[in-house]
């Protein structure tokens, strides 16, 4: 609460950011044949939830921003929640700790879309007090959804910071069929990004994630142990 007042309710630090909007990436306007929708753009998010018994929507394989990415093991769960057009974010990962452990820890972003263009999306979390708004944008994903590139620019404003990213993912988290790269190179150029950018992830030891959501949850049913 002291966090949350000295930051953003006082700003006493002065500090000030805004959100990059270069480049400014487009998302993706065609889905398996049609034209991108709403709908359609979570169910991209949305991903494997509920498939193939899997509780997550996607296992990140690599990104852009280091920040991010030297944490192992980063499910991303996107769901609706109950509420209507309500959706929700709840990314898990590892930390390694400074005596040499591996931790669990998540995220909590409600996710608003923009109505102006399906496949844009706006993501707000706090974390100790620091509210930031992140952009995400669907770049491109497989009609069958075995991959999904990502892109977001997001802004701590309070805390001076802003920042940009890019995400590979895939059910698994194992890369993709190889005749699958020239199309996601696209994707990448698309936001400006070349392969030696991407950091690979670490997704070794993985199992026993807690991917129970924050929030109240629409129509799911959890795969079984």
């Amino acid at each position: 609460r002291l966090s949350l007042c000295l930051n953003e309710k006082h700003n006493c630090l002065r500090n000030s950011a805004t959100r990059p909007d270069v480049p400014n990436v487009q998302p993706m306007t065609t889905f398996r044949g049609a034209p991108l929708t709403h709908t359609a753009a979570e169910d991209i998010l949305i991903g494997s939830r509920g498939k193939d018994g899997r509780n997550h929507s996607w296992i990140l394989v690599c990104g852009q921003n280091p920040a991010y990415d030297e944490f192992p093991c980063q499910y991303q769960m996107f769901f609706r929640g109950k509420a209507r057009n309500s959706l929700w974010y709840n990314p898990v990962f590892k930390v390694n700790t400074l005596d040499g452990r591996e931790v669990w820890r998540r995220s909590d972003y409600k996710c608003r879309q923009d109505k102006t263009k399906p496949g844009l999306f706006t993501f707000t979390f706090c974390d100790n007090g620091v509210t930031s708004q992140e952009k995400w944008r669907i770049v491109d994903a497989s009609d069958n959804l075995d991959w999904a590139v990502l892109y977001y620019s997001g802004a701590a404003q309070t805390a001076g910071q802003a920042y940009i990213g890019a995400m590979l993912a895939t059910p698994d988290g194992k890369w993709p069929d190889e005749k699958e790269l020239p199309r996601i190179t696209k994707a990448l150029n698309r936001a400006g990004i070349v392969w030696h950018e991407m950091v690979q992830v670490c997704n070794d030891n993985c199992g026993g994630a807690p991917l129970t959501p924050l929030h109240p949850e629409s129509q799911f049913v959890p795969a079984r142990p």
